[in-house]
C-alpha cells in the first residue's frame, strides 16, 4: 500500500483509512508497522473508531510532537495508555469514549500538557480517576456519562474553579447547577477574620438582645397601648440597628416573645465578608435555633444591618 509523503490528520473507522480528510485506503486492521509510519507524519490529529486499539500499539505516538486532537473511541485502552500522551506539547484535545479499561488511574501524569477538553465517556472512570483528572492544570472540559463517577465524587472536585463537567445522562441538570454553585463559593478569596471587629459585633449584639429582653418584659407587664411602648423600642433601634429603613424588617408594626425573642442566645462563630462587614452567627440555647446577624460599620461603630435564620437554607426574616 502506497501512502503519501505528508498528512496533517488521520482517520480510520470501518476498515477504511483517511488521510487530510480525502484520501482513502483499504485498511482492515491497524498494525504496529502502520501506527509507525503514521507517527512519522507531522500530525495535528488522529482519531480511531471502533477498532481495538492496545495500549502497545499507541507506543509509537509517545511525544508526538505536532499532535493536537487524538481520539481513539470504543478501543481497548488502560489507564497504561497516558504517558504516551504526556509529552505531547501541543495536545489539546483527548477523545477516550468507550474505553472500558480506562479508570483514571495515571491521569496525573498529564498535569504538563495543555489539554483543554477529555471524554471518558463509557469508560471505567470513577471518583479516584475524576480527581486525577482534576489535577490537570488547564482542562476546562470533561465528559464523564454512564462512568463510575459519584456525585459525591464530583462535588469533591469543586475547588477546581476552572473545569466544567459534562454530563448529560450522569447528573442531573439540578446537580450540575449545585455544583457550578459550589465552584462559585470556593473560588471566592476568604477574607480572614478580624478578631477585633468580631468582638466589637459581639459587644454591640450582645447590648442589644439585653435592652430588647428588657423591653419584651416591659411589654408583657404594659401591653400595646402603652404610650411608651414604640418610643422604647425605637430608641433602641436607633442605637443598634443601621438607619436604613426597610419595610417588613424593621418596627413598623409591634411584635413580641413573652419569654424574650434574644433571652437565650449563645455566639458561635463569625464570618468576615468586608471590611465593614461580618456576619455573627448565634443558636437559641433552648431550642437549638440558629441565626445569623449582618453586622455592618457605621462611622466608628457597628449596628446591625439584617438577621437570617436558618430554615432550609438561611433566610431573612425581621429582627
Amino acid at each position: 500500500m502506497e501512502l503519501p509523503k505528508r498528512a496533517r490528520t488521520a482517520d480510520w473507522e470501518n476498515g477504511v483509512l483517511t488521510l487530510d480528510g480525502e484520501k482513502q485506503f483499504e485498511v482492515p486492521e491497524l498494525t504496529l508497522d502502520l501506527m509507525e509510519r503514521l507517527a512519522g507524519y507531522t500530525l495535528a490529529g488522529f482519531h480511531v473508531k471502533g477498532c481495538p486499539v492496545t495500549d502497545a500499539l499507541l507506543a509509537p505516538f509517545a511525544g508526538h510532537k505536532s499532535m493536537a486532537n487524538f481520539g481513539v473511541e470504543d478501543g481497548a485502552l488502560t489507564d497504561a495508555c497516558f504517558p504516551v500522551f504526556s509529552a505531547m506539547p501541543k495536545l489539546r484535545y483527548l477523545l477516550l469514549d468507550g474505553n472500558a479499561g480506562i479508570h483514571g488511574r495515571g491521569l496525573s501524569v498529564l498535569q504538563g500538557c495543555k489539554l483543554d477538553l477529555l471524554t471518558l465517556n463509557r469508560t471505567g472512570l470513577d471518583d479516584a480517576g475524576l480527581r486525577q483528572a482534576a489535577s490537570i492544570p488547564k482542562l476546562s472540559h470533561i465528559q464523564l456519562d454512564h462512568t463510575a463517577v459519584t456525585y459525591e465524587g464530583l462535588l469533591a472536585i469543586a475547588g477546581n474553579s476552572y473545569i466544567q463537567p459534562v454530563a448529560h445522562a450522569q447528573f442531573t441538570q439540578e446537580q450540575l447547577e449545585h455544583f457550578s454553585q459550589l465552584q462559585r463559593e470556593k473560588a471566592k478569596k476568604p477574607v480572614q477574620l478580624d478578631q477585633q471587629a468580631a468582638e466589637e459585633c459581639r459587644k454591640v449584639l450582645s447590648a442589644f438582645f439585653a435592652e430588647m429582653t428588657e423591653w419584651e418584659r416591659y411589654m408583657e407587664q404594659a401591653g400595646f397601648e402603652d404610650a411608651e411602648a414604640l418610643p422604647r423600642l425605637l430608641a433602641i433601634w436607633e442605637k443598634y440597628v443601621s438607619e436604613t429603613p426597610r419595610p417588613g424588617y424593621r418596627p413598623l408594626g409591634l411584635s413580641y416573645s413573652a419569654q424574650g425573642t434574644y433571652n437565650g442566645e449563645e455566639f458561635l462563630d463569625a464570618e468576615q465578608l468586608t471590611k465593614n462587614k461580618l456576619y455573627i452567627y448565634t443558636r437559641e440555647k433552648a431550642t437549638g435555633f440558629d441565626r445569623r446577624f449582618l453586622m455592618k460599620r457605621l462611622g466608628g461603630g457597628w449596628k446591625i444591618d439584617a438577621v437570617q435564620e436558618r430554615l432550609n437554607g438561611w433566610q431573612r426574616t425581621e429582627l
